[in-house]
């Protein structure tokens, strides 16, 4: 028994100086890779980021039985440049899904230095309201993706819809 005692406490202390050997050069080389300059993204004022699906899906949120395909559309316009991110403006969009197409009118956004989450408010008709979030996946090939997650509320019903989108700016 005395011997699987030793057994394991050497095993143990070797593994904690392993870990802490290699911890400060983990640490070293993954401070150099992340937030450097060139990846903060270069948006100027007056600039548009749309967000158009590709696919998409649904549910109402009190019954998730309730549950479909959706579609949409989201357009930003850039209205303000920070050293730590971007104010937006929602300039339209459609929102389509259970039968029901709700036209996105008016709302705003902030999107982080580095282009890759952003959150917002908007309003769909003068009864649906919606919150948005965003995250950017990256590019392949050519073209940029991203995940909308937006969650409406209609009347009584609330809904939570996710699209996978195509991220294009002009």
């Amino acid at each position: 028994m005395r011997t699987k005692k030793i057994a394991f406490a050497t095993t143990v202390a070797a593994t904690l100086m392993v870990l802490l050997f290699a911890l400060p050069a983990i640490a070293a080389s993954s401070s150099t890779t992340t937030n450097n300059a060139s990846n903060k993204a270069d948006l100027a004022l007056g600039q548009t980021i749309t967000m158009t699906s590709i696919s998409g899906g649904y549910k109402e949120l009190s019954t998730p039985s309730i549950n479909g395909t959706a579609t949409g559309s989201v357009s930003l316009q850039v209205t303000g440049v920070f050293k730590r991110g971007y104010a937006l403006e929602v300039t339209g969009g459609t929102l389509s899904f259970g039968g029901t197409t709700y036209t996105i009118s008016s709302g705003s956004a902030e999107l982080g230095p580095y282009g890759v989450h952003m959150v917002g408010q908007a309003q769909a008709g003068s009864s649906a309201q919606l919150l948005f979030a965003a995250r950017n996946l990256g590019a392949f090939g050519t073209s940029k993706y991203g995940i909308l997650r937006v969650d409406l509320i209609s009347g009584a019903n609330e809904f939570g819809v996710r699209l996978l989108v195509t991220i294009t700016t002009s």
